[in-house]
């Protein structure tokens, strides 16, 4: 596999990592393959139909079926964008972090395997009751983020805020 996993640790018996676009031309076969063997359940991808269409993904939905992978394509701006697709980004960590709890082990996919895919990842850690911080921390390991720092913190007061009443 030609992108390597940032596994993220401590999540009992679910998984949740990160990984970087695939080199080259979309996903092959083998990359697939790679990620099922490694016990890469759900692959999601945050490109952007953009990216997917110049990076060849269109089969990979089959391919992913095939190997036993669940494919969700998750077309997600680059940048401060997701603020606007919060609703969308809560929807879709809440299904990975049902996921996670229930021992699958998730991989969430953007162009630099940070950005898009690191938000999802944090706000899926988020939904699992971790601290904001700590979520970026285990997810970044302590790289600044500043856009997924604010929202995840923002979502978090949210979060805390609703549970409340």
């Amino acid at each position: 596999m030609r992108a390597p996993l940032h596994v993220i640790v401590g999540l009992g018996s679910g998984q949740l990592a990160t990984i970087a676009h695939p080199r080259g031309d979309g996903w092959e076969t083998a990359e697939l393959t790679a990620l099922a063997d490694t016990g890469v359940d759900v692959l999601v991808s945050a490109l952007t139909a953009t990216e997917q269409l110049r990076m060849g993904l269109d089969g990979v939905s089959a391919t992913a079926a095939a190997l036993g992978l669940e494919f969700i394509p998750f077309p997600a701006t680059d940048g401060g964008a997701l603020r606007e697709e919060a609703a969308r980004v809560i929807v879709l960590a809440s299904r990975l972090a049902a996921h996670v709890h229930a021992g699958r082990f998730v991989a969430t996919q953007c162009f630099g395997g940070v950005g898009r895919s690191t938000l999802l990842a944090c706000t899926t850690l988020v939904l699992l009751g971790i601290a904001p911080g700590e979520a970026l921390r285990r997810v970044t390991g302590g790289s600044d983020m500043p856009v997924t720092r604010d929202w995840l913190y923002e979502f978090s007061v949210h979060q805390a805020t609703h549970l409340q009443h």
